[in-house]
């Protein structure tokens, strides 16, 4: 007889179950980008009906069993003279495909690339605006073997110059976004109250924002990756409200001028599959992809690079 203890695992492997995704959702995307990187797990707790206990142990949970690699509080591009650009496709070659991460992770600017069951493959990386952006998207098109792709921004712009006081903060809590105060503050050499004010001043402006980097290979089930165009902006907040009504195992959402993006759990493909079919029908969406994620992979050494060039490292 299965404990109680074991229900959520199934085959060695952990089955999150709605209340672990709601967490991870609103910690990292309560409707869009989460901007408050240091959000308290109290309010978290307040939004999905528990206590803070609840919301503490079971994120050190998913830490702990490898679901949940850590968090990375990221720069805006804004920052670095950089915009964001999403870039969705399928490799002309799936052989080739390990071989195209490689490359793509070598890449001047690209900062994640998921990885989709079969030929699907996406790239978020920041770029000068204008004809660099273009070049960029043409190479990593050419790269792909793609004949097709889609590209979109999803980040709002941040109007912010940053003091080197500022980097030294960032720098500190990179990959950390929850260290505490006093030791952001020994590391920058400031006062915790000189960084309490500007780390409000830094979310006010939107220049960090919370990025969570899950196992996908950890959990049973699957994570499907649904991007929908959806051009009328109405039609697209009900379809919005739709989809974070009937889907409790939302993991991510995020949108953009012409396109919503969910990352939905379920138990099995038959299930994505069925609620692929429902979404195509909702009035406002014309086009929708479901996807089935594999791996999801972050780039910090060009970010880190980045920073580095914006204050003086103390020696």
């Amino acid at each position: 007889m299965t404990s109680s203890k074991d229900v959520r695992f199934a085959n060695g492997m952990y089955k999150p179950d709605t209340l672990d995704l709601q967490i991870t959702r609103e910690i990292g995307s309560p409707r869009s980008t989460q901007w408050n990187v240091r959000e308290s797990y109290s309010s978290i707790a307040k939004r999905v009906g528990v206590d803070e206990e609840t919301v503490r142990k079971r994120i050190r949970r998913q830490e702990k069993l490898g679901i949940l690699q850590g968090w990375r509080a990221a720069i805006h591009p804004n920052l670095i003279d950089c915009v964001d650009a999403y870039i969705d496709l399928e490799v002309g070659n799936n052989e080739r495909k390990d071989e195209i991460i490689s490359q793509l992770k070598f890449l001047e600017g690209v900062v994640v690339i998921t990885n989709f069951e079969g030929r699907g493959l996406s790239a978020l990386f920041y770029t000068e605006p204008g004809v660099a952006l273009s070049r960029k998207i043409q190479l990593i098109r050419t790269m792909c073997g793609a004949e097709e792709f889609i590209w979109a921004s999803f980040l709002p712009p941040c109007d912010m110059n940053p003091s080197e006081t500022d980097w030294r903060i960032i720098w500190s809590m990179r990959n950390d976004p929850r260290k505490s105060l006093s030791d952001i503050a020994k590391e920058a050499k400031v006062t915790t109250r000189t960084v309490n004010r500007r780390l409000s001043f830094l979310t006010e402006h939107r220049a960090l924002f919370l990025m969570g980097l899950p196992n996908f290979r950890q959990t049973t089930g699957i994570t499907g990756n649904f991007l929908m165009f959806c051009p009328d902006r109405k039609r697209k907040y009900a379809v919005s409200e739709s989809l974070i009504s009937k889907f409790e195992n939302t993991a991510f959402s995020a949108e953009t001028a012409n396109y919503l993006m969910f990352n939905i759990y379920f138990h099995n493909l038959s299930e994505a599959e069925t609620s692929y079919g429902w979404i195509k029908k909702l009035e406002g969406v014309e086009k929708v992809k479901m996807r089935i994620m594999k791996d999801l992979i972050f780039l910090s050494d060009w970010l880190d690079e980045q920073m580095k060039k914006r204050f003086k490292m103390s020696k």
